[in-house]
C-alpha cells in the first residue's frame, strides 16, 4: 500500500493534543449535553462547510478513512478495511469492511459507495455553493472534477480514479463531508442530485433521509436554533467501541457566560469551546476540567472580496494591514492565549514560513492610503452576530475594535451583521460581503487545507466567488505542489505559493488561538483534538 510522499510527510506533521481521559473501561448509560458556540447548519454531510455541524455529523457517519482520535494527519481504516494506491497514484483500491448495515438497515457495500461518490461527482449547479470542501478538495464538478470516477470491482471492493496525482487525497477523504450515507435514504431525503432547491431536500434540513450512516450514534431529531438529538446505535459494527452513552444532546449555546454557567451547575456536561477569559473560572472549580486540545491549529482574519472598491486595491488591502492593532486584540479577546498570525496558516504546519507581515503602523497605513489614489473609503464591513467560533472568541468586540482602528486611519465603515446559519456563511461563500469576520480551523496537517482548500484555491478553473482573488500562479503552484514527486520539490512550490499570496495580501491573517474545551469533572474518556475531530463514543459519565 503506497501513497506517494505521504507517509514521509505525516510522520513530521503528527500533532496529537492531550487526552482527558484514557481510561479503557467506563460505565454504560446516560446522557451528554455538549454545548456548541452556534447552531449547526444542514443536516447533510456533503452539503456542510462549519465545524458545529461536522462536529455532530462526525458521530452518526463514517468515512472510508479516517484521522487518529486527537490527530490532524494519522491516517486510518473506518469503513475501508485496507486501501492500495497504482504506482501512477491516480488510482485508489479501498477493500470494504463486510457486515456493515446503515442506520435504515439497508446494506453498506461497493453500490453505496459508488452513489455517494457519483453524487459528489454531479451535484448540480444550484447546490454547489453549499458543498464548499467537495468543489475545493477536487477543484470543480464533473468534467473539471479531479475525482474522474468511483467503479464497483465487486461487493466489497471500489476503485476511485483521479484525473490527476494527488497527494494529499487520502487525508481529504478523511472529512466528514465525503462521509459514505445510505443511498435509500439520500434518494428518501432528495438528496441524489434529483432537487436541485437546497430547501427542499429533507436529508439537509433535518427530515426524512436525515444523516443515515453506519456510525455508533443515530440522528433523531433537529430543532433548528436549538439542540441536536442523537442516540446510541446498539449494532453498530464496531463492537469494541460501542457508544457508553444512550444518547447525546449538542444545544446551541452562543453565551460565553451561559456555557460556563452551564457547566458549573450540571446543567451542560462538555463545552466543546470556551472563550480564554473564562479560563480561570474554570480551573478554580474543582467541579471542573480545563481540556488542552494541544497546538494551535487555525487561522483568524479579515477577509475580503477582490470585487469590491476599494478593497480591489492592494494598497488599501496592505493599508488595512498596518491599521490593526494586533497586540491589543490578543491580550484583550484571547487573554494571550494565541499568537499574531505570521502566515495564513499556523506555523507548524508543514512548510509554514514566517512572511514579514505588516505590523501595527499607524501612520504607513496613512501613507499606504494616499498612495492607493482612493477617495471614496467606504467598506461594508460584517460579522456574525450569534455564535463564537475557536478562532474568533467574541466577534462582535473583536470587530468593534478592528472597526476603531480602521476608522483611526481615515476608512468609513459601515457596520453589518447576520446569523451564523440564518445567511452569514452561505452569503460570504457566495461573494456577497465586502469585508468580513472568519478564520478556519484545520482538518488536516497540510498546507493546502488552509492555502488551497480554506482560501485562495479555485473552482471549476475560475477564482472562488467568496474572495474573487485572481492569481493564477499561485493556483498552478498549489495544484503542482500537490502532485509533486519528491518532498523537496513539493516544499518549493509551497514556499512559492505563500511568497505570491504574501505579494497580493488578499486577506490579513490576524491570530492563531489554542482553543480550549471545558467539561464536568466526571466526564471521562475524551480525547481533544487540535482539528476538533473528537468522535464521542468513548466517553463515558463517571456518575452513580
Amino acid at each position: 500500500m503506497k501513497n506517494l510522499r505521504i507517509g514521509a510527510i505525516l510522520g513530521a506533521l503528527l500533532m496529537v493534543a492531550a487526552a482527558c481521559s484514557s481510561t479503557p473501561v467506563g460505565k454504560a448509560g446516560g446522557t451528554l449535553i455538549v454545548a456548541l458556540p452556534g447552531d449547526i447548519v444542514r443536516t447533510d454531510a456533503a452539503l456542510m462547510d462549519d465545524s458545529n455541524t461536522s462536529y455532530v455529523i462526525q458521530q452518526v457517519v463514517e468515512t472510508l478513512v479516517g484521522l487518529e482520535p486527537g490527530s490532524t494527519s494519522k491516517v486510518v481504516p473506518v469503513l475501508a478495511e485496507s486501501y492500495e494506491m497504482s504506482a501512477d497514484g491516480l488510482t485508489y483500491t479501498f477493500k470494504l469492511r463486510s457486515g456493515v448495515k446503515f442506520h435504515d438497515g439497508t446494506d453498506f457495500n461497493a453500490d453505496a459507495v459508488v452513489f455517494n461518490y457519483e453524487r459528489f461527482i454531479g451535484l448540480p449547479t444550484e447546490l454547489r455553493d453549499y458543498a464548499f470542501y467537495i468543489g475545493d478538495i477536487f477543484g470543480g464538478y464533473g468534467s473539471e472534477s479531479n475525482l474522474e470516477s468511483a467503479t464497483k470491482i465487486d461487493d466489497l471492493t471500489v476503485a476511485i480514479k483521479l484525473r490527476k496525482a494527488s497527494s494529499n487525497f487520502l487525508l481529504t477523504q478523511t472529512l466528514q463531508v465525503f462521509a459514505i450515507q445510505s443511498p435509500t435514504a439520500l434518494v428518501l431525503g432528495k438528496a441524489d442530485n434529483t432537487e436541485a432547491d437546497v430547501t427542499k431536500i429533507t436529508a439537509a434540513t433535518g427530515g426524512a433521509g436525515a444523516m443515515v450512516g453506519t456510525g455508533p450514534f443515530k440522528f433523531v431529531k433537529w430543532v433548528v436554533g436549538d439542540s441536536v438529538e442523537v442516540e446510541k446505535n446498539a449494532e453498530y459494527w464496531n463492537k469494541e467501541k460501542v457508544a457508553y452513552l444512550d444518547a447525546i444532546v449538542f444545544k446551541a449555546v452562543a453565551e460565553e457566560a451561559q456555557r460556563v454557567n452551564g457547566l458549573a451547575t450540571g446543567e451542560i456536561d462538555l463545552a466543546q469551546t470556551i472563550a480564554p477569559a473564562t479560563i480561570a473560572e474554570i480551573t478554580a472549580n474543582k467541579d471542573l476540567q480545563l481540556i488542552d486540545r494541544g497546538s494551535s491549529f487555525n487561522t483568524f482574519q479579515i477577509s475580503m472580496n477582490h470585487t469590491y472598491a476599494p478593497i480591489s486595491n492592494p494598497k488599501i488591502r496592505e493599508a488595512i494591514a498596518y491599521a490593526i492593532d494586533y497586540d491589543f486584540l490578543i491580550k484583550t479577546f484571547y487573554a494571550g492565549a494565541a499568537v499574531r498570525a505570521t502566515n495564513w496558516m499556523p506555523a507548524g504546519v508543514a512548510y509554514a514560513k514566517d512572511l514579514n507581515l505588516p505590523g501595527y503602523d499607524v501612520e504607513k497605513a496613512k501613507q499606504l492610503i494616499a498612495e492607493s489614489g482612493e477617495t471614496d473609503l467606504t467598506i461594508d464591513f460584517w460579522y456574525p452576530n450569534d455564535v463564537s467560533r475557536p478562532y474568533m472568541p467574541d466577534p462582535k468586540g473583536l470587530f468593534e475594535a478592528i472597526t476603531a482602528n480602521l476608522e483611526a486611519v481615515g476608512f468609513t465603515i459601515n457596520p453589518n451583521s447576520d446569523g451564523w446559519r440564518e445567511g452569514y456563511l452561505d452569503d460570504e461563500n457566495q461573494g456577497k460581503y465586502e469585508m468580513w469576520l472568519l478564520g478556519w480551523t484545520g482538518d488536516w496537517a497540510g498546507p493546502d487545507n488552509f492555502l488551497k482548500t480554506a482560501f485562495f484555491g479555485y473552482k471549476n478553473g475560475a477564482p472562488s466567488k467568496e474572495f474573487a482573488y485572481k492569481n493564477d500562479a499561485l493556483d498552478k503552484a498549489m495544484n503542482d505542489a500537490l502532485a509533486a514527486g519528491t518532498e523537496a520539490e513539493a516544499k518549493a512550490l509551497w514556499e512559492t505559493a505563500q511568497d505570491l499570496i504574501r505579494a497580493d495580501m488578499p486577506t490579513v491573517p490576524v491570530a492563531n488561538s489554542k482553543p480550549q474545551a471545558a467539561a464536568t469533572i466526571d466526564l471521562k474518556g475524551f480525547i481533544g483534538s487540535a482539528a476538533l475531530n473528537e468522535p464521542l463514543n468513548l466517553v463515558w459519565l463517571d456518575r452513580p
